[in-house]
């Protein structure tokens, strides 16, 4: 038997429609439907329980279970070593289309300053620099960055650049940590350092 059922959401508060924008903009970084992403949060409103360990109804699902609870046994005692391989990832060699590191990008950014200033950073020194120079400046900014910042920073960047380009500049932001963190913000609504001067 198929069980079919319908989500619609709909959003009659300013704070309602931040909320739907950043559940799309998570499931377009994830590369899943709407309707997926906004069930997999409602799960895990429901069942915080869901967050953290997987559902064991089918036979493979508790198969994995040890496994899964091994590597998380396991997870301290590789957290010292980690901080070590982060660094070793970051060289152009591992990534070449990646930021560059902030020694080799140029003077830092006040990740703290307006959107608006932000982006104008960015574009002046995408063009005296290039691109992997430029995104040190993005990385900085969403590491410390709140959802609304965020959304107004990647706005102002699609209206300075084609819908292409932009998803070009966003994919090696999209693989680093830093932006990682900021779309766990996102979900759980954890509040940033700057998030307030950036949403002035």
């Amino acid at each position: 038997m198929t069980y079919k059922a319908q989500l619609v959401v709909r959003a009659t508060t300013k704070e309602g429609v931040e909320i739907i924008e950043k559940v799309k903009e998570l499931a377009n970084d994830q590369s899943v439907t709407f309707s997926d992403k906004a069930l997999e949060l409602l799960e895990i409103a429901f069942n915080p329980a869901a967050a953290s360990a997987p559902a064991a109804a089918p036979s493979a699902p508790a198969e994995k279970a040890p496994a899964e609870t091994a590597v998380k046994e396991e997870a301290p005692a590789p957290k010292a070593e980690e901080p070590k391989t982060f660094v070793s990832k970051e060289p152009v060699e591992e990534d070449p289309d990646g930021p560059l590191p902030p020694e080799e990008a140029g003077p830092p950014v006040d990740p703290g300053l307006p959107p608006k200033e932000l982006v104008g950073h960015y574009v002046r020194r995408r063009d005296e620099r290039g691109p992997r120079a430029a995104a040190r400046i993005l990385v900085d900014f969403f590491a410390v960055a709140g959802p609304a910042a965020g959304g107004k920073v990647k706005k102002l960047l699609q209206q300075e650049y084609s819908q292409q380009e932009f998803e070009e500049l966003m994919k090696p932001i999209k693989r680093t940590s830093e932006y990682a963190t900021y779309t766990e913000r996102a979900i759980f609504g954890q509040p940033s350092p700057y998030s307030q001067l950036n949403e002035s």
